[in-house]
């Protein structure tokens, strides 16, 4: 190994020093601040938020370290990798750290203990979340893949539990007197060890950039277009969006009240454009259009308001669309409808980040 050689090595292994005691720090700057909450432990909470001030010092200090090994080494390829992993971790350690500040502001502020079910929720929560982060941590100093695959199926059951828990602190603002300020933090602790599994999720995809080179997938959408009959606009909607992004995610359509069958200038238009409906392709019902599995990231009511159609999930955005605003009207023909479309189409998705080319 040359003289070089030696030198970039040794900075890297110093690198990966500092960076291990400032991730075993802020994993337990968390523990604590949840324990602070549910032990209602203001003196905890105070000893676990004071830690938050060496914990950026630490990371100031890692960042500094990584900016003078690109100005010393001008690395490429894998540790130009690791270099960059590391920058982007140390902004996540930085932002749980925060969380575990904000948490610890949570325990002093809450009254009493909070609700049973309530507590036993946030542990769970709290004990995935902290698994994730642990898991998703060690595996990126260890520079192992696998640990970091791991990781991401614990974040993915913490994300499972966060709405139940909502559910729960209704139940509890329902059925139990008590505060509003305790519930409110109780809330925001839920949401902080969300956005906690989800940084660690994050540290997954960096450890795979950084080891294998495997960048971010780009996000897959779940749309569903909706009107009243699944006649013509709604399935109009989705024909668009399958021509202008047929790889940008999986797409469907339904109306409130589905009739038997499309309308024929649907048909007549796909056939002038040569597309091609799936053989047995027919009206359904919203409700059926929903009983798909995973939920969607949009569902676009055209005319008609989905909201009020069903319980929007936590991870749904329901929109509603009114094409009256763009002159179409009863009357208009099956092209013009179609423009429409595909201009909201096409808005809709440089909302959503997605690239023509997708």
């Amino acid at each position: 190994m040359s003289l070089y050689e030696e030198r970039l090595e040794a900075d890297l292994i110093e690198i990966r020093a500092r960076l291990q005691p400032v991730a075993e720090q802020v994993e337990d700057n968390l523990r604590h601040s949840v324990r602070a909450v549910l032990d209602s432990d203001p003196r905890l909470a105070n000893e676990t938020l004071i830690k938050d001030r060496a914990v950026n010092q630490d990371i100031r200090d890692l960042d500094h370290l990584c900016h003078l090994f690109v100005a010393r080494h001008l690395p490429s390829g894998s540790h130009l990798r690791f270099i960059s992993a590391v920058l982007r971790l140390s902004v996540a350690l930085e932002r749980v750290g925060d969380y575990s500040v904000a948490i610890c502001r949570v325990a002093r502020q809450i009254g009493s203990q909070l609700p049973d079910t309530v507590r036993h929720n946030m542990e769970m929560m709290a004990e995935h979340a902290g698994k994730a982060l642990g898991t998703a941590l060690k595996g990126f100093v260890d520079g192992d893949p696998d640990s970091a695959r791991v990781s991401r199926g614990i974040a993915s059951q913490t994300a499972a539990i966060y709405p139940y828990a909502l559910e729960i602190l209704i139940d509890a603002a329902d059925t139990d007197r008590r505060p509003a300020r305790d519930l409110f933090g109780a809330l925001l602790v839920f949401r902080l060890l969300q956005r906690t599994a989800e940084q660690a999720e994050n540290a997954c995809e960096m450890t795979l950039f950084a080891v294998m080179g495997k960048r971010k997938k780009e996000k897959r959408y779940r749309i569903l277009f909706v009107d009243v009959d699944h006649a013509l606009t709604s399935r109009l909607a989705q024909v668009a969006l399958e021509e202008s992004y047929p790889y940008a995610g999986r797409f469907g359509s339904a109306g409130l009240t589905p009739g038997n069958e499309f309308d024929s200038r649907l048909r007549a238009f796909c056939r002038r454009r040569g597309i091609v409906l799936p053989e047995g392709d027919a009206p359904r019902s919203f409700e059926e259009a929903l009983d798909v599995g995973p939920h969607y990231h949009v569902v676009v009511g055209i005319g008609v308001d989905p909201s009020r159609h069903f319980d929007v999930p936590y991870r749904t955005a329901a929109l509603q669309w009114d094409l009256a605003e763009d002159g179409v009207t009863v009357e208009s023909e099956v092209e013009e409808l179609y423009r429409t479309l595909m201009v909201r189409v096409r808005g809709l998705m440089t909302t959503l980040g997605v690239r023509d080319d997708e």
